[in-house]
């Protein structure tokens, strides 16, 4: 349960299977999705992400996402090997195949939206993995059943047991936030007492904001009747199925039956129900009551905030230029290492000398807390790399690394000059203007965090997803760091508009003109004349 009354609902569910160079059964698929591996086999790709993103995750309301964040509308990521052309085609196949795979608008994804990152995505550079990272967005494609439904084959049981079968299209999609993802990526099992050891481990994530008073449920209810279908059996191929309630200490929320076990996570009471325990019994449906009215209408106190957020928006005015500011707020006791990555189309011309930052003391991380706390101080990135745009070719790109003061708000500003289209690229809705992808940031996050002084100041220093990640990974390290990745919001860039009415009023007097010129050359060349006698 979410501080405003809404649920956070995060499914996720892993496959591994073994790399054996001693045999030749690389292309045998049992378990594992036999259209994800030979795509990857295909392309030749060391790692893939695609996300499926509707809704903006409000942390103000809703504290830390379970997984790091995703920008709203669809990104592929992917690592691929090889030389540049021939990276170049494997990618456009890659997106291609996806894009039949998964019922997307992925093909769309071409040298026009597509960075190549150096630095946001440095830890995954830092694990020895060849090939080239690629990275491309489509802001504007929507998120619906016909995406979910292959989603959903991917999986061993797919609904038709297991924590799948609780995947109800009708109730996934009347929400306030929906976030669908896979990954791929090979894993080191050294540490699993295997030496030299790895496998190919493939994710899925489904993350949804649910209101049960959309619903007509109120006080107390239950998993059955939130996702309106049965609690199902584990899936029997599955070697660990759970389920996991999150509740914040002293919510005065009841679990029933009694969990299999309860501890904590991420600060949180989490009570652990173990579906392969169920022996062939029916699986009791997990009920929820709220001792507390205030609770289950939403409650009065602020959830825990993430220490560090950003949001970016679009400024000026007029058709010829305009600028973008983007607000980087630290929470924190200490200061904050971050890579920022900000990429703006073609048609949208950036200028790298117009960058100014500025940061900004203040008591909570939001607004200044006094005249001198708040004087604004220019900052100097530590390192940076831009990129110019080509027309009609690739999207400028502007990475930073930069260091954020603990309690402060940092700002970003650029300008840059807006292109002229033709009016072929122009989308159907041109008034409404042209969606830009979401700025990334980028920092590190350790579990000896969690013993700072974040909690007293109203937020988690420890990100949630980190915590289910060591949780379901059994990763237990004090030193054990994580990599947190946030998006900002997206933003509308309206571009110089032709009058679209004018090629009609063209047309319209070209072919009266054409009809009226026919209509008499036609009418001279066919009538017979005749000398009438007087």
């Amino acid at each position: 349960p979410l501080a405003d009354g809404k649920v956070l609902l995060h499914f996720e569910f892993e496959f591994q299977r073994r790399h054996d160079e001693a045999n030749s059964t690389q292309h045998h698929y049992h378990l594992f999705p036999r259209q994800i591996g030979e795509i990857a086999l295909r392309y030749d790709v060391d790692e893939l992400h695609l996300s499926f993103t509707q809704g903006n995750w409000r942390e103000r309301q809703w504290g830390y996402p379970p997984v790091n964040s995703q920008g709203v509308g669809a990104e592929v990521r992917a690592r691929i090997r090889g030389s540049d052309d021939h990276i170049a085609a494997q990618w456009t196949g890659l997106t291609n195949a996806l894009s039949g795979v998964f019922c997307a608008s992925l093909n769309f994804i071409d040298d026009t939206n597509t960075v190549v990152p150096q630095m946001v995505f440095a830890e995954l550079q830092k694990s020895g993995r060849a090939g080239v990272l690629r990275q491309g967005y489509l802001p504007r494609e929507s998120v619906c059943t016909e995406n979910l439904t292959p989603w959903i084959k991917q999986l061993p049981c797919q609904s038709r047991s297991g924590i799948g079968a609780l995947l109800n299209p009708h109730r996934l999609y009347n929400m306030h936030f929906h976030s669908m993802s896979m990954s791929l990526e090979s894993v080191d099992l050294s540490d699993s007492g295997k030496p030299g050891a790895s496998a190919l481990r493939y994710t899925q994530q489904l993350s949804v904001v649910l209101d049960p008073r959309a619903f007509g449920l109120e006080d107390n209810w239950s998993l059955s009747e939130l996702m309106d279908t049965h609690v199902p059996h584990a899936c029997p191929v599955a070697d660990r199925s759970t389920v996991r309630v999150l509740a914040s200490p002293g919510s005065g929320l009841d679990v029933k039956p009694k969990a299999s076990s309860k501890t904590s996570l991420a600060g949180l009471d989490m009570h652990v129900f173990d579906m392969l325990k169920q022996n062939g019994k029916a699986p009791a449906d997990i009920e929820l009551r709220f001792n507390t009215p205030k609770l289950s209408a939403g409650s009065s106190v602020d959830p825990i905030q993430p220490a560090v957020a950003v949001h970016r928006f679009v400024t000026g005015h007029g058709g010829s230029s305009g600028g973008v500011e983007t607000t980087l707020t630290n929470r924190g006791d200490k200061p904050v290492d971050i890579l920022y990555l900000d990429s703006l189309p073609w048609y949208l011309r950036l200028y790298s000398h117009t960058l100014e930052i500025t940061a900004q003391k203040t008591d909570d991380g939001l607004e200044p807390a006094s005249a001198e706390l708040g004087m604004p101080v220019k900052l100097t990135p530590s390192a940076s790399l831009f990129t110019p745009a080509i027309d009609r070719g690739r999207p400028a790109t502007m990475e930073l690394a930069l260091t954020l003061p603990a309690h402060s708000r940092t700002t970003l500003r650029y300008s840059f000059d807006k292109g002229f289209l033709k009016y072929t690229e122009h989308p159907p809705d041109a008034n409404r203007g042209f969606n830009v992808g979401p700025a990334i940031v980028s920092y590190a996050s350790t579990a000896a965090s969690d013993q700072t002084s974040g909690k007293d100041h109203g937020y988690q220093p420890r990100p949630l997803a980190c915590a289910i990640k060591e949780t379901l990974h059994g990763e237990s390290s004090s030193s054990a760091q994580c990599t947190v990745r946030v998006y900002s919001e997206l933003f509308l860039a309206n571009m110089p508009t032709p009058d679209f009415s004018m090629p009609y009023n063209v047309i319209t007097f070209t072919c009266t003109i054409l009809a009226l010129f026919f209509g008499r050359i036609f009418n001279l060349l066919t009538r017979d004349f005749a000398v009438l006698d007087p």
